[in-house]
């Protein structure tokens, strides 16, 4: 971390090969075990070639972006924070007459105007020592714009500065590593058969429910074929996966090893197919997707676990759980479980399990709410709430 304004983080993160990524992260504060474990330090970032920036050419990484709502008759000018190169003194942002609106200073490398916004702003200009200008990035320009609420028609007297223009590379071909041997895999589940033959995905839909039919088929007749692997990191186990949108049919399939930018390759641990459908918490959909297919032993505990775990989250922000949550209404676990219905069991204390097919519930003093439940594979999963925030749990990897 480089700096801090407010409560946001800036960081230079320095890669194995030597490039520099710069990203941002929100800083919170009295968060609960939980909200800490499941918090990530960065957010998005760039990784730029350091010939790019900083450079005279573009002295600026800016996180600009514009918002609106229906009803609005500009867009709204936001995320006005970034990196700064050295020669850079001042951030100034071009306002609907073309005019400086205001400035944001630059210390130690980066800016911040918070979450401040500019209705009607056009772009930006990095000021020098002098109040000279040394780079404008004006967004009013180019295309039509997505919506009439879009900035048009350029920033007067503040010119786009020229991008930066490199010398061709020189650096030969990377060699590519030879292939291994071509990954075959095969499974069933829920009437539905998948074949996976190295970056080709087949799913062959053989007999399944007139529920899950019409789940998939929905209104619009599009499904979603995703596989996903579990990978460590940090110590947990979580899943990666890629998806694509395809026709409903008998036959869906698509190279999810070959999709542009990712290496995401098999072997795969599941595969499944989802419709364009909502879903809540006893809902009679249950709690597993559609279409579930596991590929290997890890894939079928996954989908099993994952099923309980979606029961507690569920539970946890449905409408008929909010009163309870929130203190509106006080009841003990067992009028808790006599409101929720369904599989809900009063519990007699926070460390106990329900049976496999329950959710338990157990309430406390002081806010406290425990939901618990048990998966066939013997994994106790919980929700601990305080005063409505989820407190700890070990569901962050579901």
């Amino acid at each position: 971390m480089i700096a801090q304004r407010g409560s946001t983080a800036f960081y230079v993160i320095r890669r194995t090969d030597g490039r520099l990524c710069y990203s941002m992260g929100e800083v919170r504060k009295h968060l609960t075990p939980a909200q800490r474990e499941a918090q990530f330090r960065f957010g998005g970032g760039d990784c730029v070639d350091p010939r790019i920036f900083p450079s005279r050419a573009m002295p600026v990484l800016s996180h600009a972006f514009f918002s609106y709502r229906i009803g609005d008759s500009e867009a709204r000018f936001g995320g006005l924070q970034g990196f700064a190169a050295d020669a850079v003194e001042e951030i100034g942002v071009i306002g609907p007459k073309n005019q400086i609106a205001f400035t944001i200073p630059v210390a130690d490398n980066v800016f911040s105007a918070g979450k401040k916004t500019v209705a009607g702003g056009r772009g930006i200009v990095a000021l020098g020592k002098d109040g000279d200008v040394l780079w404008v990035q004006c967004f009013a320009i180019g295309r039509p714009p997505p919506a009439a609420q879009f900035p048009k028609g350029g920033c007067g007297r503040y010119k786009n500065s020229p991008p930066p223009v490199l010398p061709p590379s020189h650096v030969g071909t990377v060699p590519q590593p030879a292939q291994g041997p071509l990954v075959v895999q095969r499974g069933s589940g829920n009437g539905v058969s998948v074949v996976v033959h190295g970056p080709q995905v087949e799913a062959r839909i053989r007999a399944i429910t007139s529920t899950a039919e019409a789940l998939l088929r929905g209104k619009r007749g599009k499904v979603n074929l995703t596989c996903f692997k579990l990978v460590k990191v940090a110590g947990r186990e979580y899943s990666s996966g890629v998806g694509v949108p395809r026709d409903y049919g008998p036959v869906i399939s698509a190279r999810l090893g070959s999709l542009p930018g990712t290496t995401f390759t098999a072997p795969y641990d599941g595969c499944t197919l989802t419709g364009l459908y909502g879903r809540n918490w006893n809902d009679g959909h249950g709690t597993h997707d559609a279409v579930e297919v596991p590929l290997t032993p890890r894939g079928r505990r996954y989908f099993t676990e994952r099923s309980v775990a979606r029961d507690l989250t569920w539970l946890a922000r449905a409408h008929v759980f909010y009163d309870i949550r929130y203190g509106v209404v006080h009841v003990d676990a067992a009028g808790a479980a006599q409101h929720l219905g369904g599989n809900v069991v009063a519990l007699d204390g926070p460390q106990e399990t329900p049976p496999v097919g329950k959710l338990g519930i157990w309430t406390g003093d002081d806010r406290r709410i425990v939901l618990v439940e048990q998966a066939p594979t013997g994994r106790r999963f919980y929700l601990d709430l305080r005063h409505g925030l989820i407190d700890k749990t070990n569901l962050g990897e579901f």
